[in-house]
């Protein structure tokens, strides 16, 4: 498991996904774009929501590791930021009606339910903790 420490910026998402190319090796490289397209959502949330007026920072760890008796892809992403609970959004993102008319916000969410395996969120010592689970099942 590998595991980065960033300041909560925009601009750190070239490594993240840096680690994600590396962590995710042959036999779970078709699970990589889904992968990037969580953690990106993800992160741009917290760069975003997390810290309001002051600069702030996360971690991301991933690695293989066994999640209902098979090999995954786990991400763990951490900050300690404002309590936010991204699962827990009542707001149903609209797939429906044309681009132009949908509101905005959203869907990035929608996308992260809908791409993984399992996804958990807890608030532990005043930290966020937002866990993904990937299965190529």
């Amino acid at each position: 498991m590998q595991t980065l420490y960033l300041k909560a910026s925009i601009d750190e998402l070239t490594k993240v996904n840096a680690l994600l190319e590396q962590t995710i090796t042959q036999s779970f490289l078709p699970l990589l774009f889904k992968a990037q397209l969580i953690v990106e959502e993800l992160v741009i949330n917290i760069c975003n929501y997390a810290y309001k007026n002051t600069t702030g920072s996360f971690s991301i760890a991933c690695g293989i590791a066994n999640f209902d008796g098979q090999n995954a892809v786990y991400i763990c992403i951490k900050d300690e930021g404002l309590p936010y609970d991204p699962f827990l959004n009542d707001h149903i993102a609209d797939t429906t009606s044309s681009l132009e008319q949908r509101p905005i916000g959203g869907l990035g969410l929608h996308l992260v339910k809908e791409y993984a395996s399992h996804y958990s969120y807890c608030r532990i010592d005043n930290c966020n903790q937002t866990q993904i689970f990937l299965t190529t099942d």
